[in-house]
């Protein structure tokens, strides 16, 4: 399982645990590995569970399993090294299938130095009156995600439901995207032992 977080005392955290492989052919609905033959055109899939915590709290799981794109995955992986390593300061990921948001942004030190008193004034991006207007980047970063509840019920994408806005640092960063490799890695080659 993968987990972004970063403070040990007061943990909030965004988990997704990658489950295995999945196929869908172009031409029917339901087509899956056993029915869309090897050399026609398909989109490969993965199937996973995600939930949101608050210490040794559940504040959200998924109701069941869910898919995401594989390229999907390689780009929030690309996406999430790129922000860490200083290559971008802010991503914002919705899936094709859009079960869950994520956002994140390098705080500047002035956002750094009022984050605590300002929080809802940060995330709205409304000027927060600090003192200190420095644009200097920090090692921190705003992160929030919510997951779309009426997507996850009745699969109605409403862009809505249960979120965590927490930071975390670079180190944190690299962390999760490290375990979505490893958990990508661990699920093997989609060909492997198919006919």
């Amino acid at each position: 399982m993968a987990a972004l977080t970063h403070d040990q005392q007061y943990p909030c955290v965004f988990e997704l645990a990658l489950l295995e492989w999945e196929r869908y052919g172009d031409d029917t609905e339901a087509a899956d590995s056993k029915t869309t033959g090897l050399g026609e055109p398909f989109t490969l899939w993965v199937k996973y569970r995600m939930g949101l915590k608050i210490g040794d709290k559940v504040l959200y799981e998924s109701n069941g399993v869910t898919t995401l794109v594989f390229e999907d995955i390689r780009r929030l992986i690309s996406e999430l090294l790129a922000l860490a390593g200083g290559n971008k300061d802010r991503m914002g990921f919705d899936p094709i299938e859009p079960d869950f948001g994520l956002s994140i942004r390098h705080l500047t030190e002035s956002d750094a130095t009022v984050m605590i008193s300002s929080a809802a004034e940060i995330r709205a991006e409304v000027p927060t009156g600090a003192v200190n207007r420095s644009t200097e980047l920090v090692g921190v970063f705003d992160v929030s995600v919510w997951i779309d509840y009426p997507n996850q019920v009745d699969r109605f994408y409403g862009g809505y439901g249960p979120g965590l806005y927490f930071f975390v640092e670079p180190t944190d960063i690299i962390r999760f995207a490290g375990e979505l490799q490893s958990e990508l890695d661990g699920l093997g080659s989609y060909f492997a032992g198919r006919k």
